[in-house]
């Protein structure tokens, strides 16, 4: 299995990008704008603003560096080694703001306002060997299971072990980024593997005999990913962040609307990515790219905050509050600004009990 600290030297130094590059200089901020994603499908629509030249048409001067996660983002946040990040408020954000740090979300891209718990782009995939299957998921007890701690990863495995009546003590839970998740279930040194895409269809696709897919998507945890910074640089630059959400939110339409097309962009940001995994991928996925937060948004950052917490991860008393976590007021006015943004997709739930995907 290749380390993960191969993964992310090879990642910092090839997916280090100049979006200048693509075309000629627009006016631009006096320092470059350091941005920072997973090389994850679920950031497609930053790699489509990047590679179809939206910030730059904006006037924003913008450099991408790929990480293998959110933790790793949210640390160059607060360090300052970036200004602007992609990350999950219902891991990312709120375990960062338990731990210290003033991160927010600004911004969603990946997110279904229609549902309080549902995550398309996670599956639960087990070895032929472990015998594990969809009709017997209790097997699961006492088996090896690859995970990335902290993740939505580990969110949507506590909400499907619940499900069956199991918790995470009932697994042998060892944390593995997702783009080693493929060798270690051919390895054998996982049983089980919860990976997000686009390894979920690469694993499908290249181990499929010699794997059973216990479970793909559903009601499991709630994931609300986005875009995140500092209070203080909000503070401090909201007009920058206010061009590159609106850059950002149009890869968000193209994205859904032009699914193909956006799967070969991402191939530059996501190491290795056959282009048919990141086309199906994003095809199952396609009802989670949306801008939009809503009741059903607030009621899922709630759940996985007092998650968080019963499980020691946040050391806090009470979850914080939403408009803490999620710069509601920030969203709702850019949108209503930008309606052609949100064009032809369904109403909104106005109340949880509307919401889909139900509560945990």
């Amino acid at each position: 299995m290749k380390p993960a600290n191969t993964l992310k030297a090879i990642s910092a130094a090839v997916a280090f990008v100049s979006l200048l590059a693509h075309g000629a200089h627009a006016q631009s901020p006096a320092e470059p704008l350091k941005v920072i994603f997973a090389g994850a499908v679920n950031n497609v629509p930053m790699m489509v603003a990047a590679e179809n030249g939206y910030w730059r048409e904006l006037g924003l001067d913008v450099s991408v560096q790929v990480l293998d996660s959110g933790s790793q983002i949210a640390r160059a946040l607060v360090s300052g080694a970036a200004d602007i990040g992609a990350g999950a408020a219902t891991s990312t954000v709120i375990l960062s703001r338990a731990a210290g740090n003033s991160l927010t979300l600004v911004a969603p891209y990946h997110n279904n306002p229609m549902v309080v718990n549902g995550v398309q782009r996670v599956a639960v995939i087990a070895r032929n060997e472990a015998g594990v299957t969809d009709k017997n998921p209790g097997d699961i007890v006492g088996k090896t299971v690859g995970v990335t701690a902290g993740s939505t990863g580990e969110s949507y495995l506590r909400s499907y072990l619940s499900s069956i009546g199991k918790t995470l003590e009932d697994i042998k839970m060892v944390s593995l980024s997702p783009p080693d998740m493929s060798v270690a279930l051919r390895q054998g040194t996982v049983d089980v593997a919860v990976p997000w895409e686009p390894y979920v269809s690469e694993i499908i696709r290249t181990q499929g005999n010699d794997v059973s897919v216990v479970s793909r998507g559903g009601p499991f945890g709630a994931s609300v990913v986005g875009i995140m910074v500092t209070d203080d640089y909000l503070q401090k630059h909201r007009d920058i962040i206010e061009k590159y959400v609106l850059g950002a939110w149009k890869g968000v339409k193209f994205t859904r609307e032009h699914p193909a097309e956006a799967a070969e962009l991402a191939q530059r940001y996501i190491q290795g990515v056959d282009p048919q995994d990141a086309a199906s991928a994003i095809e199952f996925m396609k009802s989670e790219f949306d801008p939009r937060i809503s009741v059903c948004t607030e009621a899922a950052i709630l759940q996985e905050q007092k998650a968080q917490i019963a499980a020691g991860n946040m050391k806090v008393a009470e979850p914080f509050p939403y408009d803490q976590i999620v710069q509601k007021a920030f969203i709702d006015d850019l949108l209503q600004k930008h309606p052609d943004l949100t064009s032809g997709l369904a109403p909104l739930p106005q109340s949880v009990e509307q919401c889909g995907g139900g509560t945990n």
